[in-house]
This record gives C-alpha cells, sequence and structure tokens, in this order.
C-alpha cells in the first residue's frame, strides 16, 4: 500500500531475491511510499554495491512527465553507485540535495567508458554456468580471483572504518571490556607476560574470530531464497565479509590506542605490584595488544546485541540519496 514509510533493508533484500531467482545481474526495487531514513531527515533512494540491488522511492518526485524524468534521473543515479561510479559535478552522479534537482542527464566519456568496460564484464559467462558441481572453498576463490579489484573497491567503498561509530552497542561492549581489564590485576599478571608471538596471533584470530561470529549471528549471508551456487551471490557474501573484517581491525587498532593511553596513565607502582616485575615500554605495549584483543571479543558479543536491521544497514547502504 502507498501509505506508510518503508526499510530499505526489508527491500533491498526483496530485490536480492528476485534478482537471484531470475538470474538478473543488477535490480532496482520502485515504491510509491517514503523510506526510512537513517542518517538524514529523508531519503529517496538507497544503493547497495554489495548487494548489486538499489530502492528508490517516488514519493516525493511529483507527477506526470517531471515524475517520468525524476525517476529517469535517480534510476541512473543510483545504478551509478552499483557500477562503482564516484560523484561527479556533471552528468547523473552529481549529489542531489533535493528532488527538484533531478533532471535526465549522459554521463560524461570518462564515466560512460567505464560503465561499459564493467557491463562488458559481466555480461560474461558466471561461474555457475561454466561447471556444475563446485566445492565451496574453490568456488569462492574463483570468485575472488575473477575480480579481486572490483571487490576490494567495493570493500573500502564503504568505508568500514567509520562502522564503530555508528554501533553503539558494539562499541560499548568493546570499549567495556578494555576498561575492565585495564583495572584488573589477574588480567595485567597474564597478559604482559605473553609472549610477542602469542599476543599478535591472539589479536589475529580474534579480529577473523568477531567477523564470522557477528556475520552468521546476524544472518549476513542468508540472501535469496535459493540454496545454488550463484557468482552473484559469492560476492556478495566476499564483500560483506571483507568491509566487516576491515570494520573489526580498525576497532581493534581504536582499543589498542585506548589500551595504551590507560596503562600509560596507571601508577607504575601499582601496575609493578599486579605483574610482579617492573614494567617496561615493551610490557605496556604487550598487554595493550592482549586488551584490545579482549575488546574485539567483546565487541563480537555486543555485535550480536544490535538490532539486524542496523547492522545491515551499515554494511548495506552506499549512501542515503
Amino acid at each position: 500500500m502507498p501509505r506508510g514509510a518503508l526499510d530499505p533493508v526489508d527491500l533491498l533484500e526483496l530485490g536480492v531475491a528476485e534478482k537471484l531467482h531470475r538470474r538478473w545481474d543488477y535490480v532496482l526495487v520502485a515504491v510509491p511510499n517514503e523510506l526510512v531514513a537513517r542518517h538524514g531527515p529523508s531519503a529517496l533512494g538507497v544503493p547497495s554495491s554489495a548487494l548489486e540491488a538499489a530502492v528508490l522511492s517516488s514519493s516525493a518526485l511529483g507527477s506526470g512527465a517531471v515524475l517520468v524524468e525524476r525517476l529517469v534521473a535517480l534510476a541512473l543515479h543510483l545504478l551509478g553507485h552499483l557500477w562503482g561510479l564516484e560523484h561527479a559535478e556533471t552528468g547523473p552522479m552529481r549529489p542531489l540535495s533535493g528532488p527538484e534537482e533531478l533532471a535526465p542527464a549522459s554521463f560524461p566519456e570518462n564515466q560512460r567508458r567505464r560503465v561499459v568496460q564493467l557491463l562488458e564484464e559481466v555480461s560474461q559467462t558466471r561461474l555457475e554456468d561454466a561447471r556444475a558441481r563446485w566445492s565451496a572453498f574453490s568456488f569462492y576463490w574463483r570468485t575472488l580471483r575473477k575480480d579481486p579489484r572490483e571487490i576490494l573497491g567495493a570493500v573500502l567503498g564503504y568505508r568500514p572504518w567509520r562502522m564503530p561509530l555508528y554501533l553503539g552497542r558494539l562499541t560499548a561492549a568493546a570499549a567495556v571490556s578494555v576498561v575492565y581489564f585495564l583495572v584488573t590485576s589477574d588480567a595485567w599478571a597474564l597478559g604482559a607476560h605473553l609472549s610477542w608471538r602469542a599476543v599478535l596471533f591472539l589479536a589475529a584470530l580474534s579480529v577473523m574470530a568477531a567477523t564470522v561470529f557477528i556475520f552468521s549471528g546476524q544472518d549476513l549471508g542468508r540472501l535469496g531464497r535459493e540454496h545454488a551456487w550463484r557468482e552473484q551471490l559469492a560476492r556478495t557474501r566476499l564483500v560483506l565479509l571483507g568491509t566487516l573484517g576491515l570494520g573489526m581491525a580498525s576497532l581493534w587498532l581504536a582499543l589498542l590506542a585506548l589500551s595504551l593511553a590507560g596503562a600509560w596513565i596507571l601508577p607504575r607502582a601499582l601496575l609493578a605490584d599486579w605483574m610482579g616485575l617492573d614494567p617496561t615500554t615493551e610490557h605496556l605495549l604487550r598487554y595493550a595488544l592482549f586488551t584490545a584483543t579482549i575488546g574485539i571479543l567483546g565487541a563480537a558479543l555486543g555485535g550480536n546485541l544490535e538490532e539486524e536491521h542496523e547492522i545491515k544497514a551499515e554494511l548495506f547502504f552506499d549512501e542515503e540519496t
């Protein structure tokens, strides 16, 4: 019904299911309803390059010939995001501040060449059409090898280092874990005596474990209504995993800085009593690495306390147009 605001997350998931079922390359979901906006007062459309899908609303686009022109302009803008284009001063990728700025335009020559090149690559045979039987590792590895630059570009385009700023429960759980371990004597006795190899291994393991834990706990890989091998679905999962993994790594670096500051502020006499030795800079750094690692595990628990739609919005949305 054309009444009431709709959540773009639900519409994107609906579009992806339809895209995979019908074996489309891209999908636009158009609705007459307003869209729920998370980072602004309103949203005309929401593109997701990870899902290769976009949602657009006609609620504020007028009627008649004006509606048609604005729909075309908005659709081209959203498709440009799906194709990895950046905002530009001219053409469909001009930044928008309102529906009155929407007008059909041609892509500049450099963007047009980029789009043609991308669509030529997309039109190539997909992996599931090349062979019927695959192992999971082989299929995902071949998907990654087919276009690693495009997948990495999609991951970086999400600016995953900003993710902890928008996921309050996840970040709060991580920060509380760090503060608790900074003022716990038994933790100092353990963490400061770990070897460099141990703390670095635990740090890498914790980031990977937190990524997988949140990815599975929030059902981020459950897209579509089919279980057959799909290159598009494999690409989407790789982008989401990469974005979440870099987000966790960025949070770990922030927790490391917090741990170092906390360790440096605590009195040396107190630390010597807790650690059973005279603390050096090396001891403090090793303990900060250990504490940041514990914080990431706390973030994994906090991440699964986040509302499912909120964490999906941070991972799915390129922007709110």
